[in-house]
């Protein structure tokens, strides 16, 4: 096996990992929210129903990535492909989001979502990579049009050479333009980027981590 293959595949394993990472934080807060709402007294219980239902709803939301407590809400895509899943934006999902300065070469980051605001079309998010200083990221509030899904792991439908989508660069948290060349037996996908130094270079990208490009491969979702 080449050292690339090898790569791959410790790639692949690492993204399976971190999605069961994350469905094991979702159901500890399950488990710990049905245990409060068990051990509450009887009158607490059924002081008033909305309040039993919104309890309900928070406890089988996710957590995010740092473990805390999300809220109930689901948030909705505003860009629709075949290419992508129509999955909910759920608190701890990771998504492109487009910032709104100093953008002009079409540039998304990688973020998680925070909070999920009105009718799950507003959102914040939060770039993961810290500062200068080592804190957390910073923190964006966005609208449901500044965000593409990043697929959290089942089978996508392969894009056809010539697509142009946006594809994470690798080792970095940026999405960047590029043109689909092909797709290996894995799923994984061989990109030109736009703008490589490299005349006509190939890199290749993990396929959940190559988006559909809105107005190009990507339209507004039908309301």
């Amino acid at each position: 096996m080449s050292e690339d293959q090898v790569q791959l595949h410790l790639t692949t394993f690492q993204e399976h990992m971190e999605n069961v990472n994350r469905v094991h934080r979702i159901l500890d807060n399950v488990r710990s929210n049905l245990s409060l709402m068990l051990n509450q007294p009887h009158e607490e219980k059924h002081e008033e129903n909305a309040e039993d239902l919104e309890d309900v709803e928070e406890a089988a939301t996710p957590t995010s990535s740092q473990g805390k407590k999300t809220v109930g809400k689901v948030g909705r895509s505003y860009w629709a492909s075949e290419y992508n899943p129509n999955a909910p934006i759920l608190v701890g999902s990771e998504v492109a989001y487009k910032p709104r300065r100093g953008n002009a070469d079409g540039e998304w980051i990688q973020c998680e979502v925070l909070k999920i605001i009105a009718d799950g079309t507003r959102f914040e998010v939060r770039d993961p990579e810290p500062d200068e200083l080592g804190n957390s990221g910073k923190v964006f509030k966005c609208n449901w049009k500044e965000l593409l899904l990043i697929p959290p792991g089942f089978p996508t439908k392969n894009y056809p050479p010539g697509t142009k989508v946006l594809a994470r660069y690798p080792e970095t948290t940026t999405f960047y333009p590029a043109i689909v060349i092909g797709t290996k037996r894995d799923g994984t996908c061989r990109l030109r980027f736009d703008g490589e130094e490299e005349v006509d270079k190939e890199t290749e990208v993990t396929r959940r981590l190559v988006l559909p490009s809105p107005m190009v491969s990507a339209n507004p979702a039908k309301k």
